[in-house]
Parts: structure tokens; sequence; C-alpha cells
């Protein structure tokens, strides 16, 4: 049975964790469509939400990959 590597998913999880937030909090010029304001956050959380299955997915039924 291989080893579980759950260093490497807690690396990627906070470096997902820090993109995610960056991204959700940052400033955006005045010239920004409002449509892409509004979904900004929902669509960032999706995403982050989505990529961090997958990593645990890859990490619990993929060890040693």
């Amino acid at each position: 049975m291989k080893k579980r590597n759950w260093g490497k998913f807690f690396r990627r999880l906070i470096i997902a964790v820090a993109v995610a937030f960056f991204i959700a909090v940052a400033p955006l010029p005045g010239w920004t469509p409002s449509w892409f304001l509004y979904w900004q956050v929902p669509a960032t959380v999706f995403v982050f939400v989505v990529y961090m299955g997958k990593m645990l997915i890859d990490t619990i039924l993929f060890p040693g990959r």
C-alpha cells in the first residue's frame, strides 16, 4: 500500500487559499464591468472548492502520485 502524501496536499491547499483570498479581495480598476464585480467572489469560491475537492480525491484515491 502506498503512502498518502498529506504534506503535499496541505501545501497546495494553503497556496490555493492564498490565491483565492487575493482574487476575492483584489482591488479592481474603475473600468471593471459591474457583472464581473457581482460574480467575482462566488466564482472564486466555486473554483476553490472544486480544486480543493480534486486535490483531496487525488490524495485519497491515488496515493504516491
